[in-house]
């Protein structure tokens, strides 16, 4: 079962997915987001388990691939697990984030779709 988190931070949303099989791989992950201050929230499924990529505009080439398209993420964790073929960046869903309930545990987001939102800071 594929599994999705959404992080909302100053580079805008990042969502990974992951396969069941790579949750003690994430677990650890998220629990260092827990500890530095993320807030993770519980929502009903928005993706239906399956996620499909962006077709609009297939790439033909590799080389167009590095010429035409270009990643940014500012989480190393999240650009490790991506690197290492154990989650995938996908487009953040369309609809609407309903959210059940504030997640209590690094287990309880790992297994869920769930949003993780930064601490507040005053300036």
């Amino acid at each position: 079962m594929k599994r999705a988190l959404t992080i909302l931070n100053e580079t805008g949303d990042v969502t990974i997915t992951w396969e069941a099989e790579n949750d003690e791989r994430m677990l650890p992950i998220i629990e260092r987001k827990m500890k530095s201050g993320v807030t993770f929230f519980l929502i009903e499924p928005r993706m239906n388990g399956l996620v499909a990529p962006d077709t609009s505009k297939p790439l033909k080439k590799v080389k167009d691939a590095l010429k035409h398209r270009a990643l940014s993420m500012k989480d190393e964790d999240f650009e490790t697990m991506v690197a290492e073929g154990k989650a995938e960046l996908v487009q953040t869903p369309a609809a609407p984030a309903r959210t059940i309930r504030k997640a209590s545990t690094a287990r309880e987001v790992v297994k869920s779709e769930s949003v993780g939102v930064q601490q507040m800071r005053g300036g």
